[in-house]
């Protein structure tokens, strides 16, 4: 079987055509518009409560079985401001319940292990119009390695005279395409939380202790505060110094995140980035920080650069004086953008540490993983709610 869905706004018929040109079978078609996918926030019940199956009740959900009994799925997707919509970011962020939160380790990475013996093919479509060349790369990267972490090939449908497929390879992100710049130090940096949790986030503990340490320096905004968005899209255009910090959610932005991103306007001022993961390298932001130059340079801001954190998930659960060792740096860094108007660059290379791990910490992942030990938090949380025994379930095969 395979499967289309349309993540797109204007939706029609003609595409539909085309690309069924290239199969040989009929194409199932899902049509999911905006009110169809609600945004993931990371409650974690697709793993520890309900293993496997999404707790949303929207026809995101209901399509599931569609992705994962496809043995190709293509997704149309629109672009905005120079990445993919937040739709299509979304979509991609609600996929979690498909994989375990157990880990294995690849090329140092840490990647979630497969829930389902196979997953389909990704087949991406989407319009170039509007983007720069840099963009288009970067849009492709993204889909290449967001693809290669959900255990699928990647393709690309390509309309360039006739239509085809093109398999997508994989690049290193192209990151530091712009460099970091320095400005006057800051009177006032407004501070985007972009974490999708409603209650005792990570990135809100940081930012609280960012409040203590710079004080009437700083303001923070929620940005789970949506009837608030146009307010403050329209102030951004005025603002001098703007940053964005979030989470990690599938090698980018929570899709509520590039909702607000959406609404942007060229201005002057500045703009910044903080990204924290929960996996402790942080090549996993790398495409992030790839597409966060571009957008700098779409927005007509001065880039201040992209700081980069992981290991972060679990923050909450460490002695007060372990929390505050990891949290005091992040605070540091972002307090001498303020004070001394541009970050370290010293301090954000080291806050980025490891970019990958190294082949010690790989033996020793394995060593662990044969005592239970690396499981020993998620079978923990998983008896704690009843749902150990279902911890392999795979609802959503046919």
């Amino acid at each position: 079987m395979k499967t289309i869905f349309d993540l797109r706004e204007r939706q029609d018929n003609e595409i539909y055509e085309i690309i069924q040109s290239l199969y040989d079978e009929p194409l199932k078609v899902v049509r999911l518009d905006d009110k169809s996918i609600n945004a993931c926030i990371g409650c974690w019940n697709c793993w520890l409560k309900t293993p496997g199956r999404c707790v949303m009740k929207d026809q995101m959900a209901e399509s599931y079985s569609d992705y994962v009994n496809s043995d190709a799925i293509i997704l149309l997707i629109d672009t905005a401001q120079g990445f993919i919509s937040h739709k299509a970011k979304a979509f991609f962020d609600r996929t979690i319940p498909h994989y375990h939160p157990y880990i294995k380790i690849v090329d140092g990475e840490c990647h979630h292990v497969a829930r389902y013996k196979c997953y389909p093919d990704m087949v991406f479509y989407y319009d170039t119009e509007g983007l720069t060349t840099q963009e288009e790369h970067v849009i492709e990267d993204y889909l290449y390695r967001t693809a290669y972490h959900f255990q699928s090939k990647a393709y690309r449908v390509i309309k360039d005279g006739s239509i085809q497929l093109g398999l997508l390879e994989p690049r290193k992100a192209k990151r530091q395409a712009v460099a970091f710049n320095s400005i006057e130090p800051m009177e006032k940096l407004v501070i985007y939380n972009g974490s999708p949790r409603r209650s005792g986030s990570n990135s809100g503990l940081i930012l609280k202790k960012t409040l203590e340490t710079l004080g009437d320096r700083v303001e923070i905004r929620d940005l789970k505060e949506v009837d608030k968005w146009g307010e403050w899209a329209d102030a951004f255009k005025t603002e001098n110094n703007v940053m964005f910090f979030m989470p990690l959610y599938v090698h980018a932005m929570p899709s509520h995140v590039m909702g607000f991103i959406e609404k942007l306007q060229a201005s002057r001022g500045s703009i910044s980035f903080f990204v924290q993961s929960g996996f402790p390298e942080s090549s996993q932001s790398h495409y992030l920080e790839a597409y966060f130059e571009q957008l700098a340079l779409r927005l007509g801001r001065t880039y201040m650069g992209t700081a980069i954190k992981g290991g972060i998930e679990g923050l909450q659960m460490r002695p007060i004086k372990a929390q505050e060792k990891i949290i005091e740096p992040m605070v540091k860094s972002i307090a001498n953008l303020v004070w001394g108007g541009s970050f370290d660059t010293k301090s954000i290379c080291q806050l980025s540490r490891p970019i990958r791990l190294g082949k010690g910490m790989e033996i020793l992942f394995e060593v662990l993983s044969k005592t239970g030990l690396v499981n020993f938090f998620w079978d923990q949380q998983l008896k704690k709610n009843d749902a150990y025994e279902k911890r392999f379930d795979c609802p959503y095969i046919f």
